[in-house]
């Protein structure tokens, strides 16, 4: 590329233009700044969510493999010592899932997803420990009679460590209508993991606890969690060959991977991610808009520029590229601005919303008659509220693929409007311009 081009397109920036100056030229850069700003902002809040929502749903539910078709805990046992063996396997835990009715100090039950595990589960499994915050009591479901709730569950059925729930077996063909047996279970535990749907509807008891306390015939299940959980389908090769050795691959043996059995809510995780970098990407088209017409305008009032390059020799491509240029530094300026701020935002997004909290909260102090209105009761206003919102603070994650894709596609679009705002040079003739202007 010449350099002149390069001169020119420059100095078309920086010099005024008839009428509106600079304005075109800032307000561009300005929305190309705050709509990557915006996108990587938007995006990052939206995967740490969304990360946190798929880790505690395969770290505590559903695991990243489930092995299923054993008879028996102890069978299931057997294989889970076998498949811990296998390389890539982080840990192999049996389980049994109960449906269940649960009723505290309250008369109004809960239904409540009551998992069988072994006494030792969180030895065996570190990341269920990490995800599981003992607000009250301990994990202790040794022997059979005791359960460990989750906090909104305990607060909705009104109990605390020590206090004794009644449950109600639903699930397994045991229940009997006419004269429903309830199992009463002291409460040894009260976890928090973070995510509510478990907060208020499990428990956990032991797997000895299944056959003496609910009399249930579920069928216990191997829960599977890799190292990497994105190699599932070498895993389960490895695993079946595996259980193939040692005589514990039968014909109902079944090895079900995590993208099967949470793929409606992944499915629609990605789809909402995907349709929020479509909604706020319109801000692109926008200023992409806003960078056609500016551009177009500046083609028009630099007319007789562009016919005394031409007529100094400049091929009309040439030409068309200085305004193609043009584009590029405001689309780049406006990338690297935004891409800055919104890696700021991204990565303080907490301290933004506390200093957007401090700044409201000292309106309403200044604004005394207004504090009725906007105070949620105590502690004056907060963008979170936990009467609300069941969280303590804004999770982000930035993928470096992302924020590099963002940054790109802001350039390509202000090149794209640049190129079809500078065809207009390829119709200027030097010749009558020269003549009448």
């Amino acid at each position: 590329m010449r350099a002149w081009i390069v001169f020119v397109s420059r100095r078309h920036l920086r010099t005024r233009r008839k009428e509106r100056g600079h304005t075109a030229s800032v307000l561009s850069v300005t929305g190309i700044a705050v709509g990557v700003m915006t996108l990587v902002a938007v995006l990052a809040v939206m995967n740490g969510f969304q990360l946190g929502t798929i880790q505690d749903i395969l770290e505590v539910n559903s695991y990243h493999l489930r092995v299923t078709g054993y008879d028996s805990v102890g069978r299931t046992e057997e294989a889970s010592r076998i498949i811990a063996t296998v390389s890539g396997v982080r840990t192999a835990v049996p389980f049994v899932d109960i449906q269940a009715l649960i009723r505290g100090a309250f008369s109004e039950p809960d239904g409540v997803n009551i998992r069988a595990v072994p006494v030792d589960v969180l030895q065996r499994d570190e990341s269920l420990a990490e995800r599981l915050d003992m607000v009250a009591g301990s994990f202790d479901v040794h022997g059979t009679g005791t359960v460990v709730l989750g906090s909104e569950l305990a607060r909705n059925l009104g109990v605390q460590v020590g206090d004794v729930v009644h449950a109600l077996n639903l699930t397994g063909g045991e229940l009997n209508l006419r004269a429903p047996k309830e199992t009463s279970l002291q409460v040894t535990g009260i976890f928090r993991t973070g995510f509510l749907d478990f907060d208020q509807s499990w428990g956990f008891v032991s797997l000895p606890a299944v056959k003496k306390d609910f009399a249930a015939g579920e069928t216990p299940v191997v829960g599977v969690k890799l190292a990497n959980r994105f190699r599932d389908l070498r895993a389960q090769v490895r695993i079946q060959a595996r259980l193939k050795d040692h005589g514990m691959a039968g014909a109902g043996v079944r090895i079900v991977s995590w993208r099967e059995y949470n793929r409606s809510i992944f499915g629609a995780l990605r789809m909402e991610k995907v349709l929020m970098m479509v909604i706020v990407g319109l801000i692109f088209v926008v200023v992409g808009v806003n960078i056609f017409h500016a551009l177009r305008r500046s083609v028009i009032e630099r007319t007789e520029e562009i016919a005394v390059l031409k007529a100094l020799g400049a091929p009309p491509v040439a030409v068309q590229s200085i305004f193609v240029i043009e584009g590029a530094l405001i689309g780049l300026a406006g990338a690297v601005i935004g891409l800055a701020a919104g890696l700021l935002v991204a990565v303080n997004v907490n301290g933004v919303f506390a200093l957007a909290e401090t700044v409201v909260n000292a309106v309403i102090t200044v604004l005394g008659k207004l504090s009725v209105l906007f105070q949620s009761g105590r502690g004056g206003f907060t963008i979170f509220s936990p009467a609300y919102f069941y969280i303590t603070e804004v999770p982000t994650k930035i993928y470096f693929a992302e924020a590099l894709g963002i940054f790109l596609f802001a350039i390509v679009s202000s090149l794209v409007a640049a190129y079809f705002a500078a065809r207009r040079v390829v119709r200027i003739k030097p010749g009558e311009v020269l003549r009448y202007e």
